[in-house]
C-alpha cells in the first residue's frame, strides 16, 4: 500500500507518514531562496542507496553491492543530511579554545553548519536531533529522538524515501554489476566523474527547464510558475514532452510520412501515465 495519495502529491500537499513525521513541497521559489545546489544534494543524498556511493563507500572498506538501503542510511545518509548545529554552537561557544578551527571558516560557512539540508523536504525534523538506537526486542538499530520522542525504523525509513522520490520523479539505482571487474570498474568510473564534476561550477537543473516551461505555455514574466510546487513542476515538464512526443506522431502518420506500425500505442495517448 502506498504511503501517499497520488493526486495529493501532485497538488502539493504535504504527505504524512506518521503524526510527526511529514514530508513536505517546496515551491520553486522557496528552492530558490533555500539554494537550488543545497536542496538537490540534500534530495539526492537522502535517496541514495550503495550503486549511488560507490567509491565513498569503497573507500570506507564498504561493499556497495552488500549493504542495505536502510542500513546505509542509519550509518552515513541520515548524518549527511543532518545541519552540524551542535559544532556550530560548540565552536561559538568555545570560541577561545577553537580559534584555529573557526579561522577555517568563513562566516557564510560557519552560519551554513546551522542549516537543516531537509528543511523543505521534512517538517520540523533534523537528523542532527536522531541518535541510533538499538532495540533488542526486534533486533533493529533505530534513529531516536529522545526530546520529541520520535523513533525512525526501517519501515518508516522506506516509506519516507518512496514518497521524496515520488515528489521529485527519482526512480531507484538498481544496477547491479555483472562481476567483479565490472564492480572496479565502475567504481573507478564513478570517482573519475565525481573528480571531473567537482572542478566545474555547478549548473542549475530548474533554469532551463523553467525557461522552456515559460515560453511553451506563454507564461513568461509572470510567477506561475515559480510558485508550482516540486512535484506539480515536475510533472509538467514531463506531460509537455509526451504530448509533443504523441503530436509529432499523429502528424506524421497523418502526411502520410511515418507509419505508426509497431509503435507502442500508449506514446499516442498523450493523457497518459507519464511513470
Amino acid at each position: 500500500m502506498n504511503p501517499y495519495d497520488e493526486f495529493q502529491v501532485y497538488d502539493g500537499d504535504d504527505i504524512c507518514i506518521t503524526k510527526e513525521i511529514i514530508v513536505t513541497q517546496p515551491s520553486l521559489k522557496e528552492i530558490k531562496l533555500f539554494g537550488e545546489q543545497k536542496y538537490f544534494s540534500a534530495v539526492h543524498t537522502l535517496t541514495s542507496v550503495g550503486a549511488d556511493l560507490k567509491w565513498q563507500l569503497w573507500d570506507m572498506g564498504i561493499d556497495y553491492t552488500q549493504i542495505e538501503d536502510y542500513d546505509l542510511f542509519i550509518k552515513l545518509i541520515s548524518q549527511l543530511v543532518s545541519s552540524k548545529k551542535y559544532i556550530y554552537f560548540e565552536l561559538t561557544s568555545h570560541s577561545e579554545k577553537y580559534q584555529k578551527e573557526l579561522a577555517n571558516y568563513s562566516k557564510e560557512e560557519l552560519e551554513d553548519l546551522k542549516t537543516n539540508p531537509l528543511e523543505l523536504v521534512l517538517k520540523d525534523i533534523d537528523f542532527a536531533d536522531f541518535v541510533p538506537y538499538f532495540i533488542e526486542k526486534s533486533n533493529q538499530v533505530v534513529l531516536y529522538n529522545k526530546e520529541r520522542d520520535i523513533t525512525i525504523d526501517r519501515m518508516l525509513y522506506a516509506q519516507i524515501v518512496e514518497v521524496v522520490r515520488k515528489i521529485h520523479g527519482f526512480k531507484r539505482n538498481n544496477q547491479v554489476p555483472a562481476n567483479e571487474r565490472t564492480k572496479m570498474d565502475l567504481i573507478e568510473d564513478a570517482r573519475e566523474e565525481a573528480r571531473m564534476a567537482a572542478k566545474k561550477p555547478y549548473k542549475s537543473i530548474l533554469k532551463p527547464l523553467v525557461s522552456a516551461l515559460s515560453v511553451y505555455t506563454g507564461q513568461c514574466g509572470d510567477d506561475k510558475i515559480m510558485n508550482m510546487t516540486i512535484c506539480k513542476f515536475f510533472d509538467n515538464i514531463k506531460r509537455v514532452g509526451k504530448i509533443q512526443d504523441a503530436q509529432m506522431l499523429l502528424q506524421g502518420a497523418y502526411s502520410g510520412f511515418a507509419s505508426l506500425k509497431g509503435v507502442d500505442k500508449t506514446r499516442l495517448d498523450w493523457t497518459g501515465s507519464i511513470e
